[in-house]
This record gives C-alpha cells, sequence and structure tokens, in this order.
C-alpha cells in the first residue's frame, strides 16, 4: 500500500513517526477518518472540512491542505482504491512556535473490521460510562477513553461505549447516537464532535416529513425512548435494542430507525 508521508508517497510499511515527537510524548494530533465508494471518498468535501476545523480547535498547521483534496485523490489511485478506508493524521513532532504547533501530515489507507448482519437485523448493545471528553469538537487522536473500556465492551457484547456526564448522554467514543420518542427523533446539539455521518442522517430527517431537533437527551430520556441508534462511518446507521442491560422500546430495531437505514443505503449505492 501507499501512503502520503508528508510531502512524500512511499509504501506504507517505511512511513514512521519519530519517538521524540510530540504526538506520541504527549498524545496530541488530529485525524480522520472516511470511506472510498467506487473510488471516490464518501461525503470527502465534509470529512475534509472536520479536517480543518480539527486543526484550528488544536492549533495544528500543516503545509498541505490547500491541496488534500488532490492529494486524497492521488492516494485512490495509486491504491488503485474502489472501496476501503483511508485515514489522515496531522501530527506535531516538536514544541509550539508562535501561535500554533507544525504538524506533519500522514494519508493511508486502511482496512476496517466488517460488523456482523445481525446486528442490523436485530439490533446492537450499548454499555454506559460517564466520561466527558475534551475539547470534543475536535477529532483528536486521545483515544485513551474508549480504548481503556473496548475490551469490557467487547466482553460484555456491546458494540461501543456512551459517554454521559451524569445528567445527559453526549456521544459514544466513535460516533453520534440519536433517539426516537414519541415520533421525535433527537441527537444532542453541543459538547460531541458533529461527525459526517450524523450530518447525512440530518439530512435524510429534512428531506423527509420526520419531525427532529438537535438538543439535549437525559438518560431518562434514553432508557425511556422508542428507538435508538448510532451514525458512524464504520457502524453506518446501528440500531440500538439494549443499553447497560436495559431494553430500549419493544427490543426490536424501530420503524423510523430501519427508514433511515434504508434511505441512507440508498444514498450509499447510488454515491
Amino acid at each position: 500500500m501507499i501512503g502520503f508521508d508528508n510531502g512524500l508517497f512511499r509504501e506504507l510499511r517505511v512511513i514512521s513517526v519519530p519517538v521524540t515527537s510530540l504526538s506520541i510524548n504527549r498524545g496530541y494530533g488530529a485525524f480522520d477518518f472516511f470511506e472510498v465508494i467506487n473510488g471516490k471518498p464518501f461525503y470527502g468535501e465534509r470529512h475534509v472540512e472536520r479536517f480543518e476545523r480539527s486543526l484550528r480547535l488544536l492549533k495544528l498547521t500543516i503545509d498541505f491542505l490547500p491541496r488534500l483534496p488532490k492529494t486524497i485523490e492521488e492516494i485512490i489511485g495509486h491504491n488503485r482504491m474502489e472501496h476501503g478506508y483511508i485515514k489522515m493524521f496531522a501530527l506535531p513532532h516538536t514544541p509550539r512556535t508562535g501561535d500554533s504547533y507544525q504538524a506533519a501530515l500522514y494519508i493511508f489507507p486502511t482496512e476496517m473490521p466488517q460488523y456482523a448482519p445481525s446486528l442490523y437485523e436485530q439490533g446492537a448493545h450499548l454499555t454506559l460510562k460517564e466520561f466527558s471528553r475534551f475539547l470534543p469538537e475536535a477529532k483528536s487522536t486521545n483515544y485513551l477513553a474508549g480504548q481503556f473500556w473496548a475490551d469490557e465492551a467487547t466482553d460484555s457484547g456491546t458494540v461501543d461505549i456512551l459517554y454521559h456526564n451524569g445528567k445527559t448522554v453526549q456521544e459514544t467514543s466513535r460516533g453520534n447516537i440519536f433517539i426516537v420518542k414519541n415520533g421525535m427523533v433527537v441527537t444532542p446539539k453541543e459538547n460531541i464532535l458533529k461527525g459526517v455521518t450524523r450530518s447525512i442522517v440530518l439530512d435524510i430527517l429534512t428531506d423527509h416529513p420526520f419531525n427532529y431537533q438537535e438538543a439535549e437527551i437525559s438518560l431518562e430520556d434514553l432508557m425511556t425512548a422508542d428507538e435508538v441508534f448510532l451514525a458512524s462511518t464504520t457502524k453506518r446507521i446501528m440500531p440500538i435494542v439494549q443499553i447497560d442491560g436495559g431494553t430500549i422500546g419493544n427490543g426490536q430495531p424501530g420503524a423510523i430507525t430501519r427508514q433511515i437505514m434504508e434511505d441512507f443505503h440508498r444514498i450509499r449505492e447510488d454515491y
């Protein structure tokens, strides 16, 4: 596989990060991640915009930002990608100079595990944890909490960790949460990473006669919701039927969730 190593296209196996890098020693950096469908980055412009926003929030500067979309196209071409995933990292190797950190840009293809069809047909489970990410609006490389709890989630048969602050729910370690209650679709508006898949769901909701709002979701509203689903690049639209052992709705994926799943599938098929 061919990757982009801060200005050079190189074999992925020879690309490395210095052990003295600030990104390693302080766990500081930005990244983004997207799917490639039919040789095109799926909603690539939205991912680039989010990456740029993360760079601003983290005070990171890269040399190749103006030609980032072209570089992504070249990565897809070099690897003859029709379908797959790509990761982008902006990693600062040295302390800050002036108002920002100079970061190196790395882009490379990657593979992701496929989720079992049964999770979409029958619904998946989540685990609740009280935790609030620092600067959640930025997609940073700091996944300490999610990684620390990942094995616990896997061992308990859940697909992800859902963060809450003791009163309201925020997001999962790798996606956005939606609930449906009394016909109203609700997703948190603040203190979250606004995912690209989340934005596509909002497009779908706007195009349909669904009532929706971006607002706080209390723990009580979560557990008494009629439907719950996740939106993320890897999980796409995944129905949730159990959270911390509590059953959501009737324990089956709901009608509104299924409609959104169908619409999202059609968008991907037509892309």
